[in-house]
């Protein structure tokens, strides 16, 4: 008896160590064929993951890489900010400029190989203007006839001027001439895909969404990495370089450069600016304009010294916009010398230049003699500077502080929050200085000049001036846009005068990637595009 227990317990420990090295054997295997997939792929630090793919709630540029590679729209544009087709192969704009037709590709088909029509595109405009959906950019489309009644439940559908004539062809009808319907229509939030709830639970329903763009996902691993693949039945596949590429989720700057480092990830965006010295000349470094920039928006409500235009413009005066630049951020933005970026497109097959209101060296003299005629009590306290709290923004707002300080005398108290706190004290009017982030959803000027229209939803800091409202609506019903251009510039001529907010910087995308990566790009959103981007060893 004893013997055949000692005969069973040999067998048993045996089976278990067979098992054991079976499975680390298979372990091995498998990690040994993720890190092959990784070392032989082109792999991009996307960053935090979106929460779904319908994206109408967010203004998260990074998560709609997601969307710009994986679905894609009637038009979209280029590194050089130009409207190219997309699912779209042409379109036609009438003589008054009022009506858009829209030829869609014969060979424009989904991810399952099914055709892609023009209903589609009824479907998906007629889901996300929807009352109920929540879109915080439906009111870009309020130049397309029925669209902003259909948006307040007033009407149906069937009443907003977006129709397919046939399978192949859709029409838009406008209330007013819109220049800037396509570059509208190029942000990555119009890209085709059906708003359902395999968009909310995609890192579930992945497999079985239907995809319009370069891409689709593959896989999910459980620590949350996105493999793509090239969609094989994208109309322009051809032209796509790579079969593969992995999308990781590392959440900050210095676990991304770890990872690209160890040779974990090749591709990440805006690294440490700590790091940039170290590593700019050992990789390719790419810097790209983004539509985004970084001001001090006053609080217009309050009754003491911020409320006078030559504080104001005594703050604009002491400011170093090239010391925050280059010795703050790096490299990484651009001085700002007036409300809309340079770069920005005046539909005209240009850019939208204006004056330069700013200058980009402190002008300490001129400030100081703006501020003596000033009456400001001591005792009126400190003012106060908020922002949200990163290393960068606090060394912003402590430099401008004490420059306010050494030229007139008056202490700034900064203070840093979490984002959503930081918005919190916004609406409760709980500062008298902000420093803010602005953005421009599209590329066009009045994407950086709506904010300031007494009635949006971003003009958080009590700046009225009805002769700018006036202004901008004069802007949407003028028909040409030759004089539209003229107008944005007098409005920004108007808001240089009032300064209900001082431009600091226009901030840049930085774009690092190992030297054997290329055809990396973004649109002109700062979306990163990868159908072109391959590992060349």
């Amino acid at each position: 008896m004893k013997k055949l227990i000692y005969i069973i317990s040999i067998i048993l420990i045996i089976s278990i160590i067979s098992i054991t090295l079976i499975g680390g054997s298979l372990q091995k295997k498998v990690q040994e064929t993720e890190s092959n997939d990784y070392k032989n792929s082109l792999v991009y630090n996307l960053g935090e993951l979106p929460k779904d793919l319908v994206m109408l709630d967010s203004d998260n540029v990074r998560q709609k890489d997601i969307l710009a590679n994986t679905f894609e729209g009637l038009v979209g544009s280029d590194e050089n900010g130009r409207i190219i087709p997309a699912l779209a192969e042409s379109w036609n704009v009438d003589e008054s400029g009022t009506s858009y037709t829209f030829k869609i590709r014969k060979n424009a088909k989904w991810s399952n190989g099914s055709d892609i029509t023009a209903y589609d595109f009824v479907n998906f405009f007629s889901d996300i203007l929807n009352v109920d959906m929540n879109n915080i950019y439906a009111q870009q489309l309020n130049c397309i006839f029925g669209a902003e009644k259909y948006r307040q439940g007033k009407c149906e559908f069937k009443d907003v001027a977006i129709n397919a004539m046939d399978s192949k062809t859709l029409c838009m009808r406008l209330n007013y001439p819109c220049n800037y319907l396509l570059n509208i229509l190029a942000q990555p939030i119009y890209s085709l895909r059906n708003i359902d709830y395999k968009l909310v639970n995609w890192k579930k329903d992945y497999k079985s969404i239907l995809y319009s763009g370069n891409f689709t996902i593959d896989n999910i691993s459980s620590d949350g990495d996105i493999t793509l693949k090239k969609n094989s039945n994208y109309w322009n596949k051809s032209q796509i370089k790579s079969s593969k590429i992995i999308l990781t989720c590392l959440k900050t700057s210095e676990s991304a450069l770890a990872a690209f480092e160890d040779y974990r990830i090749n591709v990440f965006t805006n690294p440490p600016l700590g790091e940039i010295k170290n590593i700019k000349n050992k990789v390719n470094y790419i810097t790209v304009p983004k539509l985004e920039g970084t001001g001090i928006a006053f609080n217009m409500k309050k009754e003491n010294i911020v409320s006078s235009v030559e504080f104001r413009n005594f703050v604009s005066m002491v400011i170093d916009r090239k010391n925050i630049v280059e010795n703050i951020l790096r490299g990484t933005a651009a001085s700002a010398t007036s409300y809309v970026p340079n770069y920005v497109s005046d539909g005209l097959n240009g850019n939208f230049i204006n004056k330069v209101y700013f200058q980009n060296t402190a002008q300490t003299e001129s400030a100081a003699d703006m501020i003596k005629g000033l009456n400001y009590s001591k005792g009126e306290g400190p003012l106060n500077l908020i922002y949200v709290d990163t290393v960068e923004n606090k060394k912003v707002c402590q430099d401008i502080a004490q420059r306010i300080k050494k030229a007139a005398g008056i202490t700034v108290d900064c203070q840093g929050y979490e984002l959503s706190q930081f918005n919190e004290q916004l609406k409760k009017g709980s500062y008298d200085m902000a420093e803010i982030n602005y953005k421009g959803d599209y590329d066009y000027p009045s994407a950086f000049l709506d904010m300031w229209k007494s009635s949006s939803s971003y003009n958080l800091y009590g700046y009225k001036n009805l002769q700018i409202d006036n202004k901008l609506m004069n802007a949407v019903f003028e028909k040409d846009g030759t004089q539209k251009i003229e107008i944005f510039r007098d409005i920004e001529n108007t808001l240089a005068q009032d300064m209900p907010m001082v431009p600091l910087y226009f901030n840049d995308t930085v774009i690092i990637s190992k030297t054997y990566v290329t055809g990396i790009y973004t649109n002109k959103m700062g979306n990163i595009k990868l159908d072109r981007a391959y590992l060349t060893h």
